[in-house]
């Protein structure tokens, strides 16, 4: 009996003892998240011809099996991490503003997101759709749909509103807003650093949006 009751207390103490895991690469439950970061990084330091499903996986800490069980190639990978990162910096409500507060307010925050980190991988994605479109036609068409109709929108009910001139070349007006706004931050900024640009945006934001209303004739511009 002594015997009996032993065995059954060693079998249940072992059975409460933690089960200790053999050598290996630690699980991780947030492999999307990390992979997402790590290839919008790689992305914007290296290019589409840079990136590779192996790279991201150094560069995220995960085993490589965990990203190929999820994605097949890596333009899958990268358009679900721009959904993901459209989905994270939520576009500006309509909220009756008028149209001068509304397009600065776009443009500033448009601003904060190409002088944050991932600037250059915004960047690299309108060159990479030029020299791949097949490839980028769906990741250009999530960037646009989630970042410009938007504001694309709102600029169109100004113009059926009469707060913009009839006639006015509404894709026009966009196109100076927001290519000046890249060209300024990401292409030109003439030797300041990002520090500089950020505490000088709001100013050449409003100047910006203000000069471009006044070339198509807005009201109170």
């Amino acid at each position: 009996m002594t015997q009996q009751l032993t065995e059954s207390t060693a079998a249940n103490t072992a059975a409460e003892q933690p089960v200790k895991r053999g050598p290996g690469r630690p699980r991780h439950t947030d492999v999307e998240p990390r992979s997402y970061e790590a290839v919008l990084e790689l992305f914007g330091q290296h290019g589409w011809d840079g990136l590779t499903l192996d790279a991201v996986a150094t560069h995220a800490g995960i085993g490589k099996s965990s990203i190929y069980l999820r994605w097949k190639t890596k333009r899958d990978l990268l358009l679900d991490a721009v959904r993901d990162f459209e989905t994270r910096h939520v576009n500006l409500a309509d909220d009756g503003q008028p149209l001068r507060d509304y397009l600065v307010e776009y443009c500033v925050a448009r601003g904060r997101l190409l002088l944050g980190v991932h600037g250059p991988t915004m960047l690299n994605i309108v060159s990479a759709a030029m020299a791949n479109p097949e490839d980028f036609q769906e990741i250009r068409e999530e960037c646009i749909s989630q970042g410009i109709l938007p504001v694309v929108g709102r600029i169109e009910r100004a113009a059926a509103d009469g707060e913009l001139p009839p006639g006015t070349d509404t894709d026009l007006l966009l196109d100076t807003v927001e290519g000046s706004l890249i060209f300024h931050l990401l292409v030109a900024p003439r030797g300041a650093g990002r520090d500089e640009l950020d505490a000088d945006l709001e100013r050449y934001v409003a100047a910006l949006v203000d000069n471009a209303l006044r070339g198509v004739g807005a009201q109170g511009a």
